[in-house]
């Protein structure tokens, strides 16, 4: 896949393609992990680090949590797309990607893109597709559930339309900068959410729909979203808020509370990272349900499949005892 990265400023979404076309599937991957920072970055600080491109403006909220956003950067593809079961492809156009540093401790980077089928049987010049950021136009005549599937299995090095390099090259660019110092105050991984969305017309009443699998590689789900092409922004935010909130949950659960059981099973003292999880961490767990009715809809439909919060609570309460555990153990005596 030949890429080409450039600049441009957020707007919320795929451009609308030049002739009119409504996007079929909207595509996206979001990987999510800790700031190589010590401490927690200041607001300022956070918003001089999303600073990607010198002079382009940064998106910012302070509540509930506070949330700095980049610009949105450009990068030009021109592949085959790996389709399941048969048809073939070409994709040719441009991903756009950005970074979100959530309460400068937490860091995402997402690619996202809107597939809709070409109108030219050729390969048109790179201004055409320039016109239309975020927007690949698709070449030959695939089953779009056969691209779905076909983006949502493909495997790493991508055989196909390659959103993974473009999310985890934004990771990197922002992990690199000199405004670290490069040191994490907890070993974690990161998580990575790939996610493809059926996007189609729709009665005035319809909701947004989703589906989440969690895939044999470990810290790694898809998830299948159905809406109009008007909702693509909307998918997009939600499945960014699943990333970190997901990267919540498995963090606590799958690596602080193992930890600090095993510390205190071999007398060694866990009291750092269980405060690091109590005052760090717990408080990001704020479900975006404040975003409006269709973003609540599909976090309650997500939350009643897996109760990502229950389990939330659950973690935290097994903190606060191990917590607890550490501060009225007997000192060690030798």
């Amino acid at each position: 896949m030949s890429m080409s990265p450039s600049t441009t400023e957020r707007d919320g979404g795929p451009a609308v393609p030049d002739d009119g076309a409504q996007p079929l599937l909207g595509f996206g991957e979001v990987r999510t992990c800790l700031i190589q920072n010590l401490a927690g970055l200041s607001p300022s600080a956070s918003v001089a680090l999303m600073q990607l491109t010198p002079g382009s403006p940064v998106s910012k909220v302070d509540r509930p949590t506070r949330r700095v956003v980049s610009p949105e950067q450009v990068t030009g593809v021109d592949c085959r797309l790996h389709v399941a079961r048969e048809g073939r492809g070409r994709a040719i156009g441009t991903v756009l990607s950005h970074a979100v540093v959530t309460n400068g401790r937490i860091l995402q980077g997402t690619a996202h893109v809107a597939l809709t089928s070409a109108t030219a049987k050729e390969r048109r010049e790179w201004r055409h597709y320039l016109r239309q950021p975020g927007v690949i136009e698709v070449l030959g005549s695939p089953n779009p559930h056969n691209v779905m599937d076909g983006y949502l299995t493909d495997v790493s090095p991508a055989r196909g339309l390659d959103l993974a390099s473009i999310s985890d090259r934004i990771i990197g660019e922002v992990q690199q900068s000199n405004r670290l110092d490069h040191t994490t105050a907890l070993r974690t991984g990161t998580a990575v959410v790939r996610w493809a969305a059926t996007l189609a017309p729709q009665p005035p009443q319809a909701k947004p729909t989703v589906g989440i699998t969690k895939s044999d590689v470990p810290n790694f789900h898809v998830i299948r979203l159905n809406g109009s092409p008007e909702d693509l922004p909307l998918l997009i935010r939600f499945c960014e808020e699943f990333a970190l909130h997901e990267w919540l949950l498995t963090t606590v659960q799958d690596v602080i509370v193992p930890r600090a059981e095993t510390d205190i099973a071999r007398d060694r003292d866990p009291l750092d990272s269980l405060l690091f999880a109590l005052n760090e961490l717990a408080p990001l767990w704020m479900p975006p349900t404040h975003l409006g009715p269709d973003m609540k809809a599909l976090w309650e439909a997500m939350e009643s499949r897996t109760h990502y919060s229950r389990l939330f609570e659950r973690q935290t309460a097994r903190i606060r005892d191990l917590r607890d555990q550490v501060k009225i153990r007997p000192p060690r005596r030798y």
